[in-house]
């Protein structure tokens, strides 16, 4: 692991009018790891996924990026190989798995490239392979999970950002999904941020973990430190 991390938060402070999403939050992630990011409902998970990307403006605070400081724009950050898949499995239903993956792609204007890496992606998901021409809305909730990862992988991306990714899934497809982004990480070396209500199974891939609360750090570290302490039950359940 580098010295140097690809991404930082420094003191990222958000807020929604009076509401402080985010309040002083410092987070690095480097090259190649898999972070989770946990907390309760509220605690700002999501918001920190929003706040790299540009999607929500920062109050205070940095987003660094190789250690320069950016101000975070969506097209910007996706050029700078910077991937969102939102929660909610947002495909795009009357389109072929295919032509989702085109979409993906659409900032790669060289075609050879695109195809490539179209290529590519679809060697990583079999099921999507197979059933490419297929209408992305005819597919069961778990492929289109797997489609909008797909999708987020065609920018070839450093940092992959995932909200929620096993959400409204049934536990066998989850543990799919889990296998598919711990894959993704070893096979590409991809930094993978992770915003995931599933803790044992993100506990379980991830090599460091935050812990938010009320919009701060409660702690951040090694994952299987954090798995063995008594913060999960503090952060949690109020003990």
């Amino acid at each position: 692991m580098q010295n140097e991390p690809l991404l930082q938060l420094k003191n990222v402070s958000v807020h929604y009018g009076g509401v402080h999403a985010l309040d002083g939050v410092d987070i690095d992630i480097h090259e190649g790891e898999l972070v989770a990011l946990m907390g309760p409902n509220g605690a700002g998970k999501s918001t920190v996924l929003k706040a790299i990307f540009g999607i929500t403006p920062l109050h205070a605070g940095h987003i660094i990026w190789r250690g320069e400081k950016v101000i975070p724009v969506p097209h910007k950050m996706a050029r700078k190989g910077v991937a969102f898949v939102p929660q909610g499995r947002r495909v795009f239903q009357s389109l072929t798995v295919e032509e989702n993956l085109d979409i993906g792609g659409i900032i790669v204007k060289d075609k050879d490239e695109r195809h490539a890496r179209k290529h590519d992606v679809m060697e990583l998901f079999p099921v999507l392979k197979r059933k490419r021409n297929m209408k992305s809305g005819m597919l069961s909730g778990g492929e289109q999970q797997m489609v909008a990862l797909a999708r987020g992988l065609m920018i070839d991306p450093k940092v992959l950002l995932l909200d929620e990714p096993s959400l409204g899934l049934a536990p066998k497809i989850v543990k799919e999904v889990f296998e598919k982004i711990r894959e993704i990480n070893e096979v590409k070396h991809t930094a993978i941020i992770v915003v995931e209500h599933n803790i044992r199974s993100i506990l379980d891939i991830a090599q460091t973990a935050y812990v938010l609360d009320k919009g701060k750090i409660a702690v951040g570290g090694d994952a299987d430190v954090i798995a063995k302490s008594d913060i999960l039950g503090k952060v949690f359940l109020g003990k």
